[in-house]
């Protein structure tokens, strides 16, 4: 158990720190902006109102019946004294409602932003790293992958048995 202590004191060690260092960092953003936009026409079924103008017609016969017509009108008809029949055919004025579909458009514009299309990013780093910062980098990995080994190789019997007992 104390070969275990040292070689974990070593690999602590070998790993290693330093002080955080923060590098200086400049960055450019590009953004790019794309409108789409969407006209939508839909029908409204609305009234329309028509007016209708005022109409005079009149009509002198030698016949007793005379006839004059019409959908929105009015109707006089009266026998002269010389006999001949005199007929007055009058329309109103009014408004007669219809209905139409009117269009109705709707235009909607959608701006999609994408941030990060195109975006350049430059990093300054003061200095490159030493040959001893790499291999401590490095060396933490390797001497980690170390003490798992050792510790295995050391206590084979005791997890050996261990296994045994969790699979019985």
């Amino acid at each position: 158990m104390k070969a275990l202590l040292y070689v974990f004191i070593v690999a602590i060690l070998l790993a290693g720190c330093s002080p955080c260092k923060h590098l200086a960092e400049t960055q450019e953003q590009h953004d790019s902006t794309l409108t789409k936009v969407v006209t939508q026409t839909y029908y409204v079924k609305d009234t329309v109102r028509i007016e209708i103008p005022a109409q005079t017609a009149e009509r002198t016969t030698a016949d007793s019946v005379s006839e004059l017509e019409n959908d929105y009108a009015t109707s006089t008809a009266r026998i002269n004294p010389d006999g001949t029949l005199y007929h007055d055919l009058k329309t109103k004025p009014q408004d007669i409602p219809k209905e139409v579909e009117t269009p109705v458009q709707v235009k909607d514009s959608i701006v999609y932003k994408d941030k990060y299309k195109d975006r350049v990013r430059t990093v300054e780093v003061e200095r490159e790293l030493t040959w001893w910062q790499r291999t401590q980098m490095y060396g933490f990995w390797v001497a980690l992958a170390v003490i798992v080994v050792g510790v295995i190789v050391s206590q084979r019997k005791k997890i050996i048995s261990w296994l045994m007992k969790k699979i019985i």
